[in-house]
């Protein structure tokens, strides 16, 4: 049987090509298994072109087979083939290596990422290859939809959602919505892994900025939607402040690691001291408005716990002591 593409370009139906493509649809995942089970599901129901052979994989990054059944559950005769692998190490790029790893080992030709609190429409598989396909690209970054269980509070900025056109060029992409070519990984390209130091965040924009610098494309296909519901808990006041940290913190790693200790030091340092310093400052002006019940005031004095945790951030990245925001787990 022959599945065809859905064209979201009003141009019909059409093959992608005559030659079998090879893509693995890669899932890291640590004690989400109801989350996850929603995530395989929509990629189950993806329209799929009769040419592609698609498999979805699963890692455990947990010495506890928690997702095993997920993958037990799925009919065997589903057109897509689910695996299940395990990554002991508890580190999302010991996680992310094994995908790649795995991706390697099953001969994919595409490696495509999503995280297991998501969900993929429909058409999501067909529009990032089909954007990879029109614009020649080595990796395709889609968006994300996201709803939140509870209200973040007023004092917390949300992300701004990329606005461009297809096959807009980028400089970075995240492992949250991203289609890429072997190519990046394999030993006769360009042989890109993640971080493993980068075990608290940032190590999918260090990736792919890498992959940017040696002349890897990387676009935009603004129709590959997968959705995202932030459980109340990670938008509770302390736990965006440590996400804050640790998002600091890895960023400035990132950078020691590429270029150095010494001016690593010297370009964040001073950062580092005036984000504690004005950060401080802030907190203890408005905290008597905050005990008082003052909405401004409160937006305020947490404004100012933000940059204080950037602040603490930066010196935690400097000289290496790692944030544990991501050893706890939102969601199940």
């Amino acid at each position: 049987m022959t599945f065809m593409i859905a064209s979201t370009k009003g141009r019909g139906l059409e093959r992608m090509s005559d030659k079998a493509t090879r893509i693995g649809i890669m899932i890291c995942t640590a004690k989400r298994p109801r989350m996850l089970e929603d995530c395989v599901d929509s990629l189950l129901a993806q329209q799929l072109a009769g040419d592609w052979q698609v498999e979805v994989c699963i890692v455990e990054n947990d010495a506890a087979p928690t997702s095993r059944g997920v993958v037990e559950a799925v009919p065997a005769a589903s057109p897509v083939k689910v695996r299940y692998y395990q990554e002991p190490r508890r580190g999302i790029p010991f996680a992310r290596n094994k995908t790649l790893e795995v991706g390697l080992a099953n001969g994919y030709d595409w490696i495509v990422l999503i995280d297991d609190d998501e969900r993929a429409d429909p058409t999501w598989l067909a529009c990032l290859m089909r954007t990879a396909i029109e614009h020649g690209a080595d990796v395709v970054s889609g968006p994300v939809r996201r709803s939140y269980e509870a209200p973040p509070p007023r004092w917390w900025k949300l992300l701004k959602p990329i606005v461009g056109p297809d096959g807009m060029t980028l400089d970075e992409a995240p492992t949250n919505n991203t289609l890429l070519s072997a190519r990046l990984i394999r030993p006769d390209g360009a042989n890109l892994r993640f971080a493993e130091a980068l075990t608290f965040g940032y190590e999918d924009i260090d990736f792919f900025s890498r992959a940017h610098k040696l002349g890897y494309r990387i676009v935009w296909s603004p129709d590959a939607f997968v959705e995202e519901t932030i459980p109340a808990s990670r938008v509770q006041p302390e736990r965006l402040i440590a996400r804050v940290q640790s998002t600091a913190a890895a960023q400035v790693l990132a950078a020691r690691l590429r270029r150095g200790a010494a001016r690593t030091f010297a370009t964040f340092a001073p950062k580092g001291i005036r984000r504690l310093i004005g950060g401080a400052l802030q907190c203890a002006l408005f905290w008597p408005g905050k005990r008082l019940g003052s909405e401004k005031a409160t937006d305020s004095y947490y404004r100012g716990r933000l940059r204080l945790a950037r602040g603490l951030g930066i010196f935690r990245g400097l000289f290496a002591i790692l944030p544990n925001y991501y050893s706890t787990v939102d969601g199940n």
